[in-house]
């Protein structure tokens, strides 16, 4: 790993202790994630990426949300792009009881942009989302950003039989019905690669949000399938 790369992974580090010494209400519950990602490739420019996502209070126990998440990308440049996206969510709050958790339903309308870039081995990723969020509750809008390096272990590329590292920070604001901080989000996994467009990755999630933090385990699917001849 050359220096740069470990300077990049430093300052997400730093940048997450920053934001989130500041919370000191630690939520008990070790719970956790469970992730699909799939990207269907139809031209060099155009991509459906879809995922869904099982969210448990605990490891193996107590929803607290479902939802899909279909999105349509556009390669404006091989370093960026764009895309639109539509989501269903269905939460639950935490209780022992079935009985006392309450639910909720969120749609929504998504748009974000992309930027990729290379240092030595390290791949970047700078996502940037907009939120208009329809809540049970009411109308919320938000912003995001986050950055990302995946970072090969064994060989130089992502390729079949590959180990890698992935580490991101995400800050999230929202926007409507005030400005104010969301939370911020943390990772850390390591993963492997089955074939150059298959891989499985296990992670640790740290959330921080205003009054309290949330510990989450992370199990990552990622397939990328390509329906031209590259």
């Amino acid at each position: 790993m050359t220096g740069r790369s470990i300077k990049t992974i430093f300052l997400i580090l730093v940048t997450t202790i920053t934001f989130s010494e500041s919370h000191s209400q630690s939520d008990s519950k070790l719970g956790s994630w469970y992730i699909y990602n799939g990207f269907f490739n139809f031209s060099p420019k155009l991509e459906l990426f879809f995922e869904t996502q099982l969210r448990l209070w605990e490891t193996f126990s107590n929803p607290e949300t479902f939802f899909v998440r279909p999105y349509f990308n556009y390669n404006i440049h091989p370093n960026f792009q764009a895309g639109i996206g539509l989501e269903y969510h269905s939460n639950q709050t935490y209780a022992e009881d079935p009985d006392d958790r309450q639910q909720s339903t969120e749609y929504r309308l998504t748009m974000q942009g992309m930027a990729f870039q290379n240092i030595g081995r390290v791949a970047l990723q700078h996502r940037y989302r907009y939120e208009f969020r329809n809540i049970s509750t009411g109308n919320r809008q938000r912003t995001r950003y986050r950055i990302q390096a995946t970072i090969p272990i064994n060989k130089k590329v992502a390729d079949k039989g590959v180990f890698f590292a992935n580490t991101f920070n995400e800050f999230l604001i929202e926007t409507e019905p005030r400005l104010q901080f969301d939370h911020n989000r943390f990772y850390i996994a390591g993963g492997y690669h089955f074939t150059k467009h298959l891989n499985f990755q296990f992670g640790y999630l740290f959330v921080s949000r205003e009054e309290t933090t949330h510990n989450r385990l992370q199990f990552f699917l990622t397939q990328k399938l390509f329906f031209y001849e590259k």
